[in-house]
């Protein structure tokens, strides 16, 4: 990302709060527990069906990281991933990485075309989302 830190970045992926108005696929994002680095957080959202998952976060400032494991959820079955910042020439290198396994009352095939779909679309607006708030949060 041209023209942003490493740390305002982390500081966007942390604020899990925000995240509704971030993404609008979340529509919430309740913290459920807090201790040191490591959080634990609840999403619920909408993408094609409802889906709940909680992850645990290990957030860790100083190494410019949040990797994640699954705790339990609906719809959403397995999570694991991380984020990875790092200070580049003229802004910041994010790197974003994510396993994830989804159950839903569809048929295969359909729930992949509609995953891959999603994946497509909604990366690079994540992204975009998250570059637009470190520039408001400037301002």
């Amino acid at each position: 990302m041209a023209g942003v830190s490493p740390a305002e970045v982390y500081a966007v992926v942390v604020d899990f709060p925000a995240y509704p108005s971030l993404f609008p696929e979340i529509k919430q994002a309740r913290v459920l527990r807090a201790e040191g680095g490591r959080v634990r957080v609840e999403f619920r959202g909408n993408l094609v069906l409802p889906f709940r998952y909680v992850l645990d976060l290990d957030c860790d400032a100083q190494a410019g990281t949040v990797k994640w494991t699954y705790v339990e959820g609906e719809v959403v079955k397995n999570s694991t991933g991380g984020w990875r910042f790092a200070a580049e020439a003229g802004g910041a290198r994010v790197e974003y990485e994510v396993v994830m396994r989804i159950e839903a009352p569809l048929p295969g095939f359909l729930l992949r075309k509609i995953v891959d779909g999603l994946v497509t679309l909604s990366l690079p607006a994540m992204f975009a989302s998250i570059e637009r708030e470190v520039g408001r949060r400037r301002s």
